[in-house]
């Protein structure tokens, strides 16, 4: 039986011990987030375009001695464009209760616990976005990105069926819900240029239930390698196509890899269930539009303990717009802002399972 509180005489005489740390039970992993807000690249101009070559030249012949040349010019490309959107999460403190807050019984700093508390609602929505189909006013998501004309009938304003060859990735479907490693060879291998390592994904990200199944199919390989290296670990800052490793159950900071081919699948919470991504992280970015005032910051967790207090993630596309005093109200105000988009310039290269049950 669990503890119960003690006499009247004891609570009206004596002060409770109020932990200084806020706990976050509420947000899972999010590792889509993690690794896109961490290389965001600079945003130039009103949108972002790619060209792209649709087909080769027809032009080039055999010969043998002196034969004519053709010269026609037959260069096909092809523009794709995106465009910038943005989320916005405010963070709104009264002066009154910050004010209580700093007597010196306060024992969690109420601007810090508010300030991280907009910040992990903020990335938990974008995390969510980042798995999407680029709704309304979202970020393009994987959702979009991966595809092959069934959950979208275009990608970056050209369309999937007229250029499926060029922007549609290997979707595959799991026969009766089953994951098997020969399915996962094909995705990958439709996904993939033979023998280049940038031309093929290198991070796979699935659900917690489908990770679990993938280790299901090659038990005593993984035991063996957890005794040996230890976990491969994959953080925000890892190297793209690597897993850190050799320090098993001590605690390094990531998210704890599987590996498939060489390449690290990580689970993810804001992935789709029964999804798994083979994603090629070599030609996606997000493309980060500076707001005028703004300043850049990280992911601080400082007060509250949770997914993002660890080295999960030090977003560098994050920023802020400094607390002000309405005129009108005893409060501050501040702003975090994310502008820009999640852009893939060859979407091909990727590759998706679908309805994943069992094994």
């Amino acid at each position: 039986m669990g503890a119960t509180a003690q006499s009247d005489r004891v609570g009206n005489f004596t002060l409770e011990d109020i932990l200084p740390k806020v706990v976050d039970t509420v947000n899972n992993s999010n590792v889509i987030t993690a690794r896109v807000m961490a290389r965001p690249k600079a945003w130039n101009g009103k949108f972002v375009t790619s060209n792209i070559h649709t087909n080769n030249s027809t032009q080039g012949q055999f010969f043998k001695s002196s034969e004519t040349f053709t010269t026609a010019v037959d260069m096909n490309t092809q523009k794709m464009t995106w465009y910038g959107t943005g989320f916005g999460q405010p963070v709104a403190i009264s002066d009154v209760e910050a004010s209580f807050n700093q007597t010196e019984l306060g024992q969690v700093e109420l601007v810090k616990d508010s300030y991280e508390y907009a910040q992990n609602s903020m990335l938990n929505r974008v995390g969510s976005a980042f798995y999407g189909l680029g709704n309304g006013d979202e970020f393009d998501g994987l959702r979009l990105i991966v595809d092959d004309g069934t959950d979208s009938s275009t990608y970056a304003g050209l369309n999937r069926t007229t250029y499926a060859s060029n922007i549609n990735a290997e979707v595959n479907a799991a026969s009766s819900g089953v994951l098997d490693l020969d399915l996962m060879d094909s995705t990958d291998d439709g996904a993939s240029l033979g023998g280049l390592d940038t031309e093929t994904p290198n991070i796979i990200m699935t659900t917690k239930s489908v990770w679990s199944l993938y280790g299901s199919l090659l038990e005593p390989t993984k035991m063996a390698e957890y005794r040996t290296m230890g976990y491969p670990k994959v953080n925000s800052f890892t190297p793209i196509g690597e897993a850190a490793r050799g320090e098993g159950l001590m605690g390094r900071g990531g998210f704890t890899a599987l590996d498939y081919r060489g390449k690290p699948m990580v689970r993810d919470d804001k992935c789709q269930s029964g999804v798994m991504y083979f994603m090629n992280e070599t030609h996606m970015e997000f493309k980060s539009l500076k707001i005028k005032g703004l300043k850049t910051v990280g992911v601080k967790g400082d007060v509250v303990e949770g997914v993002y207090d660890k080295e999960a993630i030090r977003g560098t596309a994050i920023q802020f717009r400094d607390f002000m005093n309405p005129v009108n109200q005893l409060a501050e105000v501040g702003i975090f802002v994310i502008y820009g988009n999640l852009l893939h310039k060859d979407p091909r290269k990727n590759g998706k399972i679908t309805g994943i049950t069992t094994v």
